[in-house]
């Protein structure tokens, strides 16, 4: 028998640690997915139809999944900190499974306003919070700051 991969081994550990109601992170590189483990090794979650592509975003759903399909190859994390990040009280665990559930094929996907992790921030504390998307918003607000006083240096120099 093939050796497991750390990646599994890691995914494994996670998993034995998660509870129904628990926030799940999923590491894909350059962005993060996120979902609600329900139990029994499933998890709701706002995705393409197909549950993994990124070019059908547009026609998103909410859906269960086993939560091995979802990780797939990327490391997976226990990730319940927003309501520590921002003071806010999250509903109980049971509460978070049913609102996830609550939410089971309903369409529509917006990345700066309705994508994963904000359907999860909803489930958890009823509101819509987006770290990776406020946090490409600032890094974007700060290049270009940087690049418009660079043009106004530029400028001062030229004339």
């Amino acid at each position: 028998m093939a050796e497991m991969t750390t990646v599994q081994k890691h995914n494994n550990d996670v998993l034995s640690s998660l509870e129904p109601g628990d926030q799940v992170e999923f590491d894909r590189m350059f962005y993060c997915h996120w979902a609600v483990y329900i139990g029994d090794g499933y998890v709701i979650h706002l995705a393409s139809p197909d549950g993994q592509s990124l070019s059908k975003t547009e026609k998103a759903v909410v859906r269960r999944d086993k939560i091995k399909d979802v990780a797939a190859n990327s490391k997976m994390y226990k990730n319940n900190s927003k309501g520590e990040k921002y003071g806010l009280k999250a509903f109980s665990k049971s509460d978070i499974v049913k609102r996830a559930k609550s939410q089971l094929g309903r369409e529509g996907y917006n990345l700066l306003a309705s994508n994963c992790e904000h359907f999860v921030s909803w489930c958890c504390y009823d509101i819509e919070i987006s770290d990776q998307v406020d946090d490409r918003i600032e890094l974007t607000a700060k290049a270009a700051k940087m690049f418009f006083s660079w043009l106004q240096e530029k400028g001062k120099h030229t004339s």
